[in-house]
């Protein structure tokens, strides 16, 4: 992989995207592209340190930075695109954004309730077609039922509505930076984006899908000339456009009993099969202090994480790369930790 070749082709497309029609103040920042071997950041090739993990941004030297780790071919453009995502949260967190969830927390106190899910499937069914068609009445309707499980399940929408705000807004600049930079590119991203969010096992885990229906969400917005909060106040945009609807009480369309039974199932056979091998890399009790949270998922006291955890506490912390099921007994706290 020519890292640098690929830093100034994606270099060269961001020059060419005008910021201030992807969101109000945000502005370039640096990036930097790595493998598991080497890093090229702002023109130079430097050592890859511990530091560079995942897709996301990072405070380096003083300064937010965006970064991507590069594993297979993708097109320039597309990764232009998702490059000026994780710029989007280096922005979110220069303006110390307070919508940020507490990810370990929401692992530990989410609930995958079948109301909720069923009510929210139906609420995507509605954006769908508000993408393709919009309608007023509908809208409103989109909204009533968002403002009931409001209402009915408080936790459950906030954490939702806090993921459509921090992810959903760098999806919604992703999708519209695509917009400028090749029109093929976004309407296809626009159309896969659509078809994820009505198929009823995108919304297992929750976190996923709340990407997409927060970029849909805004785009929806933005093209119908509906305004939305584009500051940094405490309250998530989800949470602000209910502030005068009035909810009724709704009947799911949908059964989510077996979609729900049989996530639970898969994640109870991942376990099973964890403690079965006993690969052990910690078995005494210790801090929890990370796990990849795109995907994780808590089940009979148990966490699934993918790619790497953190773990330990004051001198001694530590990170494993791999996949992983974390045996925990407390509120951030890990009992015994298997490799999968």
């Amino acid at each position: 992989m020519d890292l640098e070749k690929l830093y100034y082709e994606i270099k060269n497309y961001i020059e060419i995207v005008d910021f201030s029609k992807l969101w109000r103040g945000f502005e370039p920042l640096k990036f930097a592209l790595y493998t598991d071997s080497e890093c090229f950041f702002d023109g130079t090739y430097i050592d890859k340190t511990d530091v560079f993990l995942g897709n996301t941004s990072i405070l380096y030297n003083g300064e937010w930075v965006a970064i991507w780790n590069v594993q297979e071919q993708i097109s320039p453009i597309v990764l232009t695109s998702k490059i000026i995502h994780e710029m989007f949260h280096g922005f979110q967190m220069m303006n110390h954004d307070s919508r940020f969830p507490d990810e370990l927390d929401a692992l530990y106190n989410y609930k995958h309730e079948e109301g909720n899910l069923s009510l929210k499937l139906m609420e995507n069914q509605l954006l769908y077609h508000l993408s393709t068609r919009f309608d007023k009445d509908m809208f409103r309707e989109f909204l009533k039922i968002r403002k009931y499980r409001f209402d009915s399940f408080r936790y459950a929408y906030h954490y939702e509505s806090s993921i459509e705000q921090i992810e959903g807004t760098a999806n919604f600049v992703e999708l519209h930076c695509l917009k400028q930079l090749s029109a093929e590119l976004f309407e296809k991203a626009l159309s896969a984006v659509r078809e994820r969010i009505i198929k009823p096992n995108n919304l297992l885990p929750i976190r996923v899908i709340c990407y997409d229906i927060g970029a849909l969400l805004l785009h929806v917005m933005t093209e119908n000339n509906i305004a939305f909060e584009d500051g940094f106040s405490s309250v998530t945009f989800a949470e602000a456009i209910l502030n005068d609807v009035v909810g009724k009480k709704y009947v799911p369309e949908r059964n989510m009993k077996c979609l729900l039974d049989s996530y639970n199932a898969k994640a109870s056979e991942v376990i099973r099969k964890a403690k079965e091998k006993n690969t052990i890399i910690a078995d005494t009790p210790c801090d929890l202090l990370g796990v990849n949270v795109y995907d994780a998922i808590f089940c009979e006291n148990h966490i699934i994480s993918r790619y790497f955890v953190m773990f330990g506490s004051g001198d001694n912390q530590q990170i494993e790369y791999g996949d992983f099921v974390i045996e925990t007994n407390a509120y951030k706290k890990a009992t015994k930790i298997y490799r999968i």
